[in-house]
């Protein structure tokens, strides 16, 4: 039993099941929320931290107490390491902190405690923390998936409208677990910055109460204030003093808009769940792809793209499964249904990649019309500017903010304020990036793999300015310990490793020269050239992208596309002759445009 399942066909998609019926509910029992909430937002304008940090610090001092929502085991566990050295920092050593198991066990532990904090991954309803129990709830990360099939439909899928549904459910959930009662209050930190963005559309609020919407708009009001303020609102709150509060909430609650129609790709699920089921239970695969031909057919006319393409995808895998029973023309009806697919999902990435599996099924040496896997490295970065745009909106001046920051660090003659724009370039433009932590580690590391090309390259940072400017044989001895550590960890996976000095210097010491050995010096002004040309096709990509408007997003695509370099541009741009790489060299394969 439970209050909330969200719609019954998700819940029957997500456990194999036939149709869930609901039982009836009277819609005001049915939208009717328990307690108090305070929710407290990132306002973006500072570290996900330090605003939100002096409130939960307020809070702290008045209950000791808290409950961390999180996505995934590891995501709890970063969390509580450091969640515990920020306790430690600020005058509550001495807490105890668990991270719940299977067994359960440590929910009572936690509410007998008179101070602690839990940690919990994965899971957002099935725990009731009422009164003194717990007053304080804290979801890191916005619950958009929390294993590996959603991360993919979330990647993916973005018209596939059951998992807006399915992560405001997890949302509604995370908000009830210490409302259990009327005279319930207890305080929420939404700490990811994509809260702020996923609830700044209407469209993005499918299934929410009205209270909790209302409830919602409070706190973005709120995000105009700082932490001195936020903590003085925190205090009261947890104080009884609700009179504040309660007028407040009462003029919001009248401004609510009435709710979103309900999704209709859940009126699939049915199909959805016997087609899976006759793949992989009864392995009866011509059924399986009639039923997800239905699938198919039905999502076209609804006009959904890659929701329909999936399913297309999901038919043309029930075809071949088929052919290897020896099943008479099931391999080319494999292979149209796959082709089809490809044509009405191609504009993501996942879907452009899956060319590549069509090629080698034909034996054909030319590929299809339209990009391939064999040049992916646009359709990972398009990727990557999605993520950005969800993250600090197309309209929002978040977006700007974050750039300069970006802008700012490429500039700087700060070492770490420098690495970490470095890092978030890498990332930008579809690297997984990173700063090791460990002795003699890298300052920045990028590694990526597009096509079938895996490459890493490790960064030495030097932009201080020094007495010598001048390269010396000690960095240069230290980019060839990064490369060679890198090369240890990776280059048996496959990867090619190349090991770089950006700088600001343009010249090495003659005694340094016969050390180079294959370590390139990148300019800095030519890393601060890539960025700007990436923000460039950032910005144009934006000016037309639509988050809920899938043909609005072709079109960006389309605009920026051409602007991309093939896969491997960096390995070859690091292999030129030259130890020095200038802004010519680095972006000798982009497209640029003033």
């Amino acid at each position: 039993m439970s209050a909330t399942i969200g719609d019954p066909s998700d819940l029957a998609r997500r456990l194999g099941t036939s149709p869930v019926e609901k039982i009836p509910v009277p819609p005001d029992l049915a939208h009717a929320t328990n307690g108090r909430r305070l929710l407290v937002l990132n306002s973006g304008s500072e570290g996900e931290f330090t605003r939100m940090g002096t409130a939960l610090l307020a809070a702290l001092k008045t209950n000791p107490k808290s409950v961390w929502l999180c996505t995934s085991g590891a995501e709890a566990e970063k969390h509580r390491t450091q969640f515990v050295e920020f306790l430690n920092g600020n005058g509550f050593a001495g807490h105890l902190a668990w991270t719940l198991t299977s067994l359960g066990d440590e929910i009572d532990q936690f509410k007998s405690a008179k101070s602690g904090h839990l940690f919990v991954a994965g899971r957002f309803d099935g725990m009731d923390f009422e009164g003194k129990e717990c007053r304080l709830v804290v979801v890191p990360k916005l619950p958009r998936a929390i294993n590996l099939e959603e991360e993919f439909l979330c990647a993916y899928l973005r018209d596939a409208k059951f998992m807006l549904e399915r992560m405001n459910q997890r949302i509604i959930q995370a908000l009830g677990r210490c409302n259990r009662d009327e005279s319930d209050y207890a305080i929420y930190f939404l700490v990811d910055q994509k809260f702020v963005t996923h609830f700044g559309r209407e469209s993005h609020r499918r299934g929410i109460p009205p209270n909790i919407m209302a409830e919602i708009d409070m706190a973005e009001d709120d995000t105009a204030i700082d932490g001195s303020d936020l903590s003085s609102k925190v205090r009261a709150f947890l104080a009884g003093d609700f009179t504040s509060y309660d007028d407040t909430l009462k003029g919001l609650h009248c401004k609510v808009p009435a709710s979103s129609p309900a999704d209709t790709s859940s009126k699939y699920a049915n199909d959805e769940i016997v087609a899976w089921a006759a793949m992989f239970d009864s392995k009866n695969y011509q059924v399986a792809a009639e039923r997800f031909e239905r699938c198919w057919e039905a999502a076209r006319a609804d006009n959904l793209i890659e929701l329909a393409a999936y399913y297309g995808w999901c038919r043309a895998k029930a075809y071949y499964l088929q052919s290897r029973l020896q099943t008479p023309g099931a391999l080319e009806k494999s292979l149209t249904a796959l082709e089809e697919a490809i044509q009405r999902g191609g504009v993501s990435a996942w879907f452009n990649q899956m060319r590549a599996s069509l090629n080698r099924a034909r034996v054909v040496e030319a590929p299809l019309t339209g990009s391939t896997v064999a040049d992916d490295f646009g359709e990972v970065v398009l990727q990557r500017f999605d993520e950005i745009l969800e993250r600090y909106g197309a309209k929002s001046t978040r977006f700007e903010r974050w750039c300069q920051i970006i802008e700012t660090g490429l500039n700087s003659d700060k070492h770490d304020e420098y690495s970490s724009a470095l890092e978030q370039l890498g990332s930008l433009i579809g690297y997984h990036a990173d700063r090791p932590k460990y002795s003699g580690s890298a300052d920045c590391r990028w590694r990526g793999v597009f096509g079938n090309q895996k490459e890493a390259v490790t960064f030495e940072v030097k932009v201080e300015h020094e007495s010598s400017n001048k390269i010396s044989s000690t960095d240069l001895g230290q980019s060839h310990n990064q490369k060679a550590r890198a090369e240890a960890e990776f280059a048996a996976l496959g990867y090619s490793v190349r090991g770089t000095i950006v700088t600001h210097m343009s010249e090495i010491h003659a005694d340094a020269l016969s050390s180079t050995g294959g370590i390139k010096c990148i300019q800095k002004v030519a890393i601060l050239a890539l960025w700007k040309n990436v923000q460039n096709l950032l910005s144009r990509y934006r000016s037309q992208w639509s988050v809920d408007d899938f043909d609005a997003r072709r079109l960006a695509a389309s605009s920026v596309r051409t602007g991309f370099p093939k896969n491997g541009w960096l390995t070859r741009a690091l292999d030129r002759p030259s130890v020095w790489i200038d802004e010519g060299s680095l972006l000798g394969e982009w497209t640029r445009r003033a």
